[in-house]
């Protein structure tokens, strides 16, 4: 199985997962700036238009973070990292992936918006989060 997931380039999928992030963040920017209705994330949940705001602009800068962790861990940012920090990264790459399993359930669970969209795009993620965490780093 892990010989058919490392068959898919690390670059490529480092670059697809950074515009799954960029996307991310363009719908969290429209939320922000009020283009599409702030019920149509978080599953309908958010009580006001700055309550949604707040959360958008977390899930922005952990966003970013992502995006940085896979720029580094996919090589694009060319990081010569030493043998306790390939484990380590690898290690953090492999113990977030439930949490990312768990966002594609909370999507199924959300808005017509999340369930259609959404879910897709974070579904895609997920899978180039899997080719990247079992990346060989040591």
């Amino acid at each position: 199985m892990l010989d058919k997931i490392r068959k898919f380039d690390l670059k490529k999928a480092g670059y697809a997962g950074c515009i799954i992030g960029l996307f991310n963040i363009m719908v969290h920017m429209f939320v922000i700036f009020q283009i599409i209705p702030y019920t149509w994330v978080n599953g309908g949940r958010t009580e006001s238009l700055v309550a949604a705001q707040e959360i958008s602009v977390s899930s922005i800068g952990m966003t970013v973070i992502n995006i940085l962790i896979a720029l580094v861990a996919t090589q694009i940012i060319p990081i010569k990292l030493n043998r306790i920090a390939g484990i380590t990264l690898s290690a953090f790459l492999i113990l977030t992936l439930p949490f990312s399993f768990i966002g594609i359930i909370q999507q199924f669970l959300g808005t017509m918006f999340e369930k259609i969209v959404m879910s897709v795009v974070t579904i895609i993620g997920f899978c180039f989060e899997i080719r990247v965490a079992f990346e060989k780093r040591w």
